[in-house]
């Protein structure tokens, strides 16, 4: 058992596709290194993934320099309300950014439950630590972590428990 980045990537994707299935005024996400690097995404044609990749960092930078200026502490979320929808920014467990774009019409309470929720999955899905079985699609091992080496542990040969 090993966390390959195949699986990774196959995580990071299916969180991804569940989240944007969530409400139909979601209409692009993506999973984006701190600094702007696409690892992830489901995006409409029209969008390119580096171009989201790149506004997300400088949103995220900006927003960073903003709240330590301002003496409030680390940023948690950036979201920004335009003409025809909104923009979404959320870390991923301090290992990514989680991006969407959302309608006009998206309940803000409702899309910032979600974001959290995937952000939760996409840092699951990026933390090294959680070895994942090959033999079971990728997902996490039972007890996320591998079973130790040799025979299961039970009573000595011959001996009824």
């Amino acid at each position: 058992m090993s966390v390959s980045k195949a699986s990774r990537a196959g995580r990071l994707t299916s969180a991804l596709d569940g989240f944007v299935r969530s409400s139909p005024d979601i209409v692009a996400a993506a999973v984006v290194s701190f600094d702007g690097l696409p690892m992830a995404s489901a995006l409409p044609p029209e969008l390119p993934e580096d171009r989201l990749g790149a506004m997300s960092a400088a949103l995220l930078a900006l927003g960073e320099q903003a709240m330590f200026s301002l003496g409030r502490g680390r940023l948690h979320q950036v979201f920004v309300e335009g003409e025809h929808g909104f923009v979404f920014l959320m870390s991923a467990e301090d290992q990514a950014v989680l991006a969407a774009v959302a309608t006009r019409e998206a309940k803000i309470g409702f899309m910032l439950y979600e974001m959290r929720r995937t952000a939760a999955a996409v840092g699951a899905a990026l933390d090294a630590s959680v070895p994942v079985d090959e033999a079971a699609g990728g997902w996490p091992s039972p007890q996320g972590h591998p079973p130790p080496p040799g025979p299961p542990p039970g009573p000595p040969p011959g001996q009824q428990p």
